[in-house]
């Protein structure tokens, strides 16, 4: 079991389902803290997920969340996200959703 982190502005963003998410791995070696951007399955409970990898949540100021959640990679989508550098990468994902229809 692999584990993960994102992060979130508020830990009541996170939602469970299907979500859009950039994810840190958090393996030792020279991959920790790779990010990959992925559609997964969330939930707070790894029963309700078959071989479901750990997820911790971390509010935008680093606060970790007291409980780990879990997930499923789905998919991996594109590596970047349109956006300028200091826009937030949420909100541009957001927009580029609207865009699509």
């Amino acid at each position: 079991m692999k584990e993960w982190q994102t992060f979130v502005r508020r830990f009541s963003d996170m939602k469970e389902g299907n979500r859009e998410l950039f994810i840190k791995d958090l393996s030792p070696g020279k991959a920790k803290y790779n990010t990959r951007h992925v559609l997964a399955n969330v939930s707070k409970s790894q029963k309700t997920l078959k071989n479901p990898d750990i997820l911790w949540i971390r509010g935008e100021s680093g606060e970790k969340a007291p409980d780990p959640w879990y997930l499923t990679i789905e998919q991996e989508l594109e590596e970047f996200s349109p956006g300028k550098p200091w826009e937030d990468v949420l909100e541009a994902i957001e927009k580029r959703e609207r865009n699509r229809g």
